[in-house]
């Protein structure tokens, strides 16, 4: 029986696996990671690179954020929130889409090791969480495609918390489907989407503290850091629905732009992004202690766009943002706009109505039914692809409505009025 030597790609530990079959999985007793055992492979270069992160550790089956952009997202917050028990929205995230980050790097092999190993990425994640926080979490893989960890704390039972947020993910993971994945074929999450649960508010400030540098205000109830793809939020015993979900809608969408981009990076418009986000927020009870997330039912934004669109301006113009605008500003325009205002208030107010408007918009597109929704799923594929814009906006809404923006734009004036 020979000897054959392969060393994990985490910790370096090496391991003899002569005599034990190509393809077994073993875990490291090192760094708990989990490695395939690889078939021989001649030496040479090829034979000492190691293999992306294919595998799940505990794969269950059925189942990346600046401060900036959630100080303001929770400071806007509409002055009628949905009708729902003590919502609060929940921060977006700014557009900037760094690159994700890197699998670890392959270590430096000796010729007697093989190529092939497998690495685990649920490992690699909890690896980089432990780096992070500390090896404080309990967590909750079954419910794919998410990696729930939730702190360990004396305040709650871990237990029942993480069986709650799983659920919770459950429920936006099976809307999102339902309403966006399915209608458009998008394939089901194929990788491990990371979502943290610290155990107190003040954990959560020092986190963000450590790694903006700055206070967090207190509207801030989550973040979703797009270098590392993952949502952080904290537990609160009147935590929020909407935080989860705005985040998660954000989280999802970056991984399929990513999928679709083979990773670049690419303008995000605005109007889509927050509009998406928001969109998802609305939920109801569904009378068993669970909630389902309900779109439709969310209209706590209503009342900005319809002042906007009822109210004229000193000059006589209707206050609310032009669609021509709308349509054609990125989230990284957006920022450039907001931080370039001097009166901060006005910027405020009209920030309101970017997010009202952008809202309204996602709503009405995929609410009014027929060829409106066709411009949607159209244009958000197109956005997947990294060819969003206004442009293309305005080409879809020719091709499936046969209007030009200025028509389609009298339509969704008059659809929001309608609105109760």
């Amino acid at each position: 029986m020979g000897v054959s030597i392969v060393r994990c790609p985490f910790c370096g530990k090496r391991f003899d696996v002569g005599g034990i079959a190509p393809g077994t999985r073993l875990r490291c007793s090192g760094c708990t990671a989990v490695l395939a055992v690889p078939r021989r492979a001649d030496p040479g270069p090829a034979a000492r690179r190691l293999t992306a992160p294919v595998l799940l550790e505990t794969a269950g089956g059925a189942l990346a954020v600046l401060v900036a952009a959630g100080v303001l997202y929770l400071t806007l917050r509409p002055s009628s929130p949905p009708a729902a028990p003590d919502p609060t929205p929940a921060p977006p995230s700014a557009a900037a889409r760094p690159a994700p980050l890197p699998d670890p790097p392959a270590e430096e092999t000796t010729p007697a090791e093989l190529s092939g190993i497998i690495v685990d990425p649920v490992s690699r994640i909890r690896r980089q969480l432990r780096e992070d926080f500390g090896d404080v979490f309990l967590f909750y893989s079954k419910g794919d495609p998410y990696l729930l960890a939730v702190e360990s704390s004396e305040r709650y039972i871990g237990t029942e918390v993480v069986a709650d947020y799983g659920r919770r993910l459950e429920t936006l993971y099976g809307a999102f489907r339902r309403e966006l994945a399915d209608p458009l074929g998008l394939p089901p999450v194929s990788e491990v989407l990371p979502v943290v649960v610290l155990s107190s508010r003040e954990r959560f400030e020092r986190y963000c503290m450590d790694r903006e540098k700055k206070r967090v205000p207190p509207q801030i109830k989550g973040i979703y850091e797009y270098n590392r793809r993952r949502i952080v939020i904290y537990f609160d015993v009147q935590a929020p629905y909407e935080v989860l979900f705005h985040e998660g809608v954000h989280q999802l969408i970056h991984y399929y732009v990513l999928r679709e981009t083979g990773g670049a990076r690419v303008p995000q418009m605005y109007w889509l992004q927050e509009g998406l986000a928001t969109y998802f927020e609305g939920f109801r009870p569904a009378g068993d202690g669970r909630v389902v997330i309900d779109p439709r039912a969310n209209r706590g934004r209503l009342p900005v766009i319809r002042e906007a669109l009822q109210e004229p301006t000193p000059e006589g113009r209707r206050s609310f943002i032009p669609l021509g605008v709308l349509t054609g500003m990125t989230v990284d325009d957006f920022w450039e706009w907001f931080e370039s205002e001097r009166d901060a208030a006005e910027a405020t107010r009209k920030a309101h109505l970017y997010y009202a408007e952008s809202w309204a918009l996602v709503h009405f597109l995929r609410q009014a039914g027929g060829a409106y929704r066709a411009v949607f799923d159209d244009y958000l594929r197109a956005e997947l692809r990294g060819e969003g814009g206004k442009g293309r906006f305005e080409a879809l809404a020719r091709a499936n409505l046969g209007m030009e923006l200025g028509e389609l734009e009298e339509k969704f004036v008059d659809y929001i009025l309608g609105l109760q």
